[in-house]
């Protein structure tokens, strides 16, 4: 039988490799990228807008024959490709919501006023990797770089 002290340092070793999931912190940067995700599957282009820093910036996802690579260098604001989904999606779907994101291996790791979130989404002949960084900006957590990059099947 495992000592109250043995049992603690498992359950504390268990929750810091993130193998419990918790909640995510009321007002925190978890709970401000899953409103930016729900924003964006109900393409809410001014919710969405809202949830970026006046200064962020942001590497753009590629498909799968990029084209012009000059789209895909760092640019100011929310990713084009994002603007252009949350623009389009509701004029070939119903909804709202017009799309699921259903963030996969979500991590946020707070370093002071400063948070590193990660995820994936499956998509059905591709992988999305997401870096979101957020930033706390007058106790709100807002958005201040996008990196966006897919990986494909048989590519």
């Amino acid at each position: 039988m495992l000592s109250r002290r043995e049992a603690l340092s498992a359950a504390a070793g268990a929750a810091s490799n993130g193998l419990i999931k918790r909640a995510p912190a009321k007002d925190g940067p978890e709970e401000a990228l899953m409103a930016f995700l729900r924003a964006f599957e109900d393409c809410d282009l001014p919710r969405m807008e809202a949830a970026f820093a006046r200064d962020a910036t942001c590497f753009d996802r590629a498909p799968r024959e990029p084209g012009d690579l000059a789209r895909y260098r760092r640019k100011m604001g929310m990713p084009d490709g994002m603007r252009q989904l949350a623009m389009n999606l509701p004029k070939s779907a119903a909804g709202p919501p017009y799309q699921r994101l259903d963030p996969r291996n979500l991590a946020c790791d707070v370093y002071g006023e400063i948070a590193l979130c990660t995820f994936e989404l499956d998509g059905p002949d591709s992988l999305g990797r997401r870096t979101i960084i957020l930033r706390r900006e007058s106790g709100a957590w807002k958005i201040a770089h996008v990196h966006a990059s897919n990986v494909y099947a048989g590519a």
